[in-house]
C-alpha cells in the first residue's frame, strides 16, 4: 500500500496503466504514436498550468494571509518545504510541454519545417503559431525570471532585503503574465488538434 501512496508509485501505475491502453487499442480510432505525444504534452501541460494556477490561486494569498496572522503558524512551512517542491515539479512540467510541444510540431510536418512554420506563423500555422510563442514566453519566464527570483524570495540565495522586494514584484508579474498567457495558449493548443 506504501507503493501506491508514493509519488513514484503514482506516476509509474498511471504510466503502466496508460501503456496497457495505448498498447490495447493501437491504432484503433486515433490511438497512435502521435496521438501519444500529444498526450504527454497535455499530461505535462496540465501539471504546469496546475501548478501556475496554485501558486497564484492558492500559495501566493495563502502566503500574504499567513504572513498578517500573528497567532498561526506562519509561512515558513510554505516557504521552506512546499514551495521548493512544487517551483521543481514547475519547471520541470514547464520543460517538458515546450520540448513535446516542439516534438509535436516536427511530428507533424516531418521535421522542421513545423516548428519553423510555428514560429514564422506560415500558412497554416498561424493559430499554433501565436500558442508556441505564447508557450514560449511561458516557458522562459519560468526559467529565466520565476525561479531565479523565487530562490531569493524562499531564502535559497543570500540576498538583500531590497534584492527579495525587487524579486517578489518580478516573480509576481511574470507569473501573472503567465497566467494571462495560459488561457489564449490553452485555447491555441486545442484548436490546433
Amino acid at each position: 500500500m506504501n507503493f501506491i501512496n508514493s509519488i513514484q508509485g503514482k506516476i509509474i501505475i498511471g504510466f503502466i496503466m496508460a501503456a496497457v491502453v495505448f498498447v490495447s487499442f493501437s491504432n484503433v480510432g486515433n490511438m497512435s504514436h502521435y496521438a501519444l505525444a500529444v498526450w504527454l504534452h497535455v499530461a505535462a501541460g496540465v501539471l504546469w498550468i496546475g501548478l501556475l494556477y496554485y501558486f497564484n490561486f492558492v500559495q501566493v494569498p495563502g502566503m500574504g494571509q499567513a504572513l498578517t496572522d500573528t497567532d498561526g503558524p506562519g509561512p515558513a512551512a510554505i516557504g521552506k518545504y512546499i514551495a521548493p517542491r512544487a517551483l521543481l515539479w514547475f519547471r520541470m512540467a514547464a520543460a517538458t510541454t515546450w520540448i513535446l510541444g516542439l516534438v509535436l510540431l516536427a511530428l507533424q510536418s516531418r521535421g522542421m519545417d513545423g516548428i519553423i512554420g510555428a514560429f514564422t506563423f506560415a500558412q497554416g500555422y498561424q493559430v499554433i503559431g501565436i500558442g508556441a510563442w505564447m508557450g514560449t514566453i511561458m516557458a522562459f519566464n519560468v526559467w529565466f525570471i520565476i525561479w531565479p527570483n523565487q530562490q531569493k524570495i524562499l531564502g535559497m540565495k543570500k540576498t538583500t532585503v531590497e534584492e527579495i522586494a525587487t524579486a517578489k514584484k518580478n516573480a509576481a508579474l511574470a507569473s501573472s503574465v503567465n497566467v494571462i498567457l495560459s488561457i489564449p495558449m490553452l485555447l491555441t493548443m486545442l484548436a490546433w488538434h
